[in-house]
């Protein structure tokens, strides 16, 4: 998921939608930015065929002056919203 993450939004023809590194930076100054990026990553999923789980929640859990930000994704299974998956994510480049 790292590269797709990565991909600029619009630039990769799998899923248009995915360049989450761009929409959760901007968050950092921005939070209505996070809602922008969970609506773009469920899409994303779609068009993947990816069904079964949907994005539930990203948060932040960057203080202010990091140099890159840190984030928590939630997945839920759509058939059971109580079955979840965390994954916790860095914007610092490698």
């Amino acid at each position: 998921m790292r590269v797709m993450a990565v991909t600029p939004h619009g630039s990769w023809a799998g899923s248009p939608q995915f360049g989450l590194r761009d929409l959760l930076e901007q968050s950092r100054t921005r939070p209505e930015k996070v809602q922008l990026a969970l609506t773009e990553l469920n899409r994303a999923l779609q068009t993947l065929g990816i069904d079964r789980y949907r994005a539930a929640g990203i948060v932040c859990e960057s203080a202010p002056g990091d140099d890159a930000g840190r984030w928590v994704v939630t997945l839920e299974c759509v058939d059971d919203p109580a079955k979840t998956c965390s994954l916790r994510w860095s914007g610092k480049a490698d």
